[in-house]
């Protein structure tokens, strides 16, 4: 799902992009670190709680072992 989000993220971007004429520089870096940003964001959140998740999954599994 966070596949998806993120090549959502680059689409929007690369049409944000196309869209700009060729002397928007600085409109293009701001539409290109906006997209990184999000992307990062959204990325590490992902791995951030699927990483807190599987810790207290296998903390209440090992309790029940004991």
């Amino acid at each position: 799902m966070v596949v998806l989000g993120d090549a959502a993220i680059i689409a929007a971007s690369i049409v944000g992009i196309l869209a700009l004429d060729a002397s928007a520089d600085a409109q293009s870096v701001a539409i290109l670190t906006s997209a990184f940003t999000a992307i990062s964001t959204m990325t590490t959140a992902y791995f951030g709680i699927r990483a807190a998740t599987n810790t207290a999954q296998s903390s209440i599994t090992a309790g029940r072992t004991e």
